[in-house]
This record gives C-alpha cells, structure tokens and sequence, in this order.
C-alpha cells in the first residue's frame, strides 16, 4: 500500500488529496444552505473538493504499479480495503448502509484488477489512456442510464447483493466505471513518467492536452451560465456532475489532477507531505468527529462564514495533527497495522 522510498512530492499530492477529501465532507456536513448555490464560492469549493477524489484515485493507481506484492498478498490487501470500507461506513450510519462500496472498495478492486494490465502501459505512452477514455466516453453518451441515477440514496444503497455489486461497478458513488480512469491516469504516469515514474514530462503534447483540458472547461463554464444552467454539482442536473460521474466531470477532473501534479513536482512543499504519510488513516478517522459534530450547524444556526470557518479549520488542523503523530506515534496508524497483518500472514 505504501511504497518503501518515500518520494516527496508524492506524500504532497496524497496529502492535499486526503486534506481535500477532509473539506469536500466538512462542507457537505456543515452546509447552511437547502438549495443549490451556483456562486463562485460554491464553484470553488465545488471544484476543489471534485479534484479530491480524483486525485486520491489516480495516486492509488500511480502506486498499485510501483508495488511488488505477491497475487496472494494483492488479494490481502484488497480485503483490508474492503473491511476498511465497512468501518468507514459503520462510522458514518447518518450517509451510508454497512456494506455500501465506496472509495476504498473501488481501491480494492483496483488493486487486483490493474497489475495484470501493467504490459499495456510499459512504452505505451498515452494510447492505453485515450483508449479506454474513448470507450467509456462513447458508453456515457449512448447508454447514460447505466451509471444509475443522481439520488444519492440509491448510490448508498446496500439491500441486497445484486445493488452492492451494481454500485460497486456501475451505480455507486465511486463505481470502477468510469472512476477507473483516474487510476489509469495514474499507471500511466507511473510506466511512462520521469524520475522513475514520478514526475510527469514537461512536454509539448502534454501543455497542449492540459490547454485543451482548460479550454473546454472555461467553455463550459460561460456556456452554462449563457443559459442559465448550472456548471458543476454533485448530483442536480449540471454540465459537470460528480454523482454520477460524467465525460465533462472525467476531463475537468483529468485536468486537476495533471496542474496540480505538475505544481508540486515543481515545489519544494513539505507542508502536506505527513498527512500524505498518513492518508488512509485520516481519510478512515476524519469521519467519526463529522458523524458527532453534524448537527452543529443546525443547532446553533451557523452562518455561512462561520461554516467556512469551521470547514477550513476542520481541514487545516489535520496538518499539525498528522505532524504530531509521525513524529510521537509513527507506527500507530493503520498503514502500519497493513503492513504488520501481511508481513505476519506471508
């Protein structure tokens, strides 16, 4: 799950990826407002929390590549992953049902499902990625309904089996199809990237896609708002939607994801790298203050600013916390307890 050489901008990237994961559910917790809010702060917060999870994924893709483990211990691993999905949700009873797959159970299929197709991404350059993107692009446009409706109460639904499975592939919030595309994202920088896979190559084609990936989200931007439609939402009908994830939302997100790559490859920045340590960690135990503290908002009337207050020092004081616990407890986190469980049973 965690590769031996640590690299520096990496635990950055998976740092602010996990501390965007922390905001984007502060700010859905601690929302004041009932109705949809198309402002350019909700777009901001919109879109910061959208690369959240994206970024995550491409990471994880990024590193289940890099990772030497055994079939017997991959398999392991993505049962850990699976559990620990089932202990997110038990944290969190007030957004989802026991068994409902979610970004750790997406993790956890990745991990068996990407290894065998790594010969697909060595040399290949970007022909695998726009492959597959064309694929799932061409699927979207022509069945839409496959990935399921925007209800968020059908994407957490766990009732039976065949819903767990439909979710976990098709209708969840984050199903392998499409958000495998990330993780693919993620490979192909690893196979076919500089410093051993670590940095994305300052090239030509890859200003010309990133400017392409602007392009057409600036267009976006003015056309809805031209008709008076919304830009980007999680579930209501938008140009960008993130449940379920659509073509617009995969490019936007592709594109986040590859300016912020190139930012903190470039920067010497420490200031996330501890929380990166730690982010499966933070993104399991981050839920369980939210669960105790998700009435407070209603309860005491919060304002707008003061729920911006709270949401950004509930993401920022996992900065010096994560700090605080490599330096006092570096091995009392559960990246560690994987690692322990493995290496005991193989």
């Amino acid at each position: 799950m965690e590769q031996i050489r640590r690299i520096q901008h990496i635990d950055s990237l998976r740092g602010l990826a996990v501390l965007l994961m922390v905001m984007v559910h502060a700010a859905a917790t601690w929302n004041p407002f009932d109705s949809i809010q198309p402002t350019l702060l909700a777009y901001l917060i919109s879109g910061l929390g959208g690369l959240a999870a994206p970024l995550f994924i491409t990471l994880f893709g990024w590193g289940v590549l890099r990772n030497e483990s055994s079939v017997p211990q991959r398999i392991f691993q993505s049962m850990f992953l699976f559990i620990m999905q089932i202990l997110v949700n038990l944290t969190s009873p007030h957004l989802f049902q026991p068994f409902t797959p979610g970004v750790l159970s997406l993790m956890a299929l990745l991990n068996v499902i990407l290894p065998p197709l790594s010969k697909y991404f060595t040399g290949q350059k970007l022909h695998p990625l726009f492959g597959l993107s064309v694929v799932f692009f061409a699927i979207q446009l022509s069945f839409p309904e496959v990935q399921g409706t925007g209800t968020w109460s059908d994407r957490v639904a766990a009732e039976s089996p065949s819903t767990i499975l439909s979710n976990l592939f098709l209708t969840g919030t984050y199903p392998l199809f499409p958000w495998m595309l990330f993780a693919v994202l993620g490979a192909t920088i690893s196979m076919n990237g500089l410093n051993e896979g670590a940095d994305l190559p300052n090239t030509a084609r890859n200003r010309y896609l990133v400017g392409f990936g602007l392009l057409f989200c600036i267009v976006s931007f003015y056309t809805s708002r031209a008709n008076g439609a919304l830009w980007a939402h999680p579930t209501a009908d938008a140009y960008l939607t993130f449940f379920p994830a659509n073509a617009p939302f995969l490019i936007a997100g592709g594109v986040g994801v590859v300016l912020i790559w190139f930012l903190l490859q470039n920067a010497t920045l420490t200031l996330f790298q501890s929380a990166g340590r730690l982010s499966l960690t933070i993104y399991i135990i981050h839920f369980i203050p939210l669960t105790f503290m998700r009435n407070f908002d209603a309860h005491y009337s919060w304002s707008l600013g003061v729920s911006a207050l709270a949401v950004l020092s509930y993401t920022l004081v996992w900065i010096p916390i994560s700090a605080l616990w490599i330096a006092y407890y570096p091995r009392a986190n559960i990246e560690s307890l994987a690692r322990l469980i493995r290496k005991s049973l193989f």
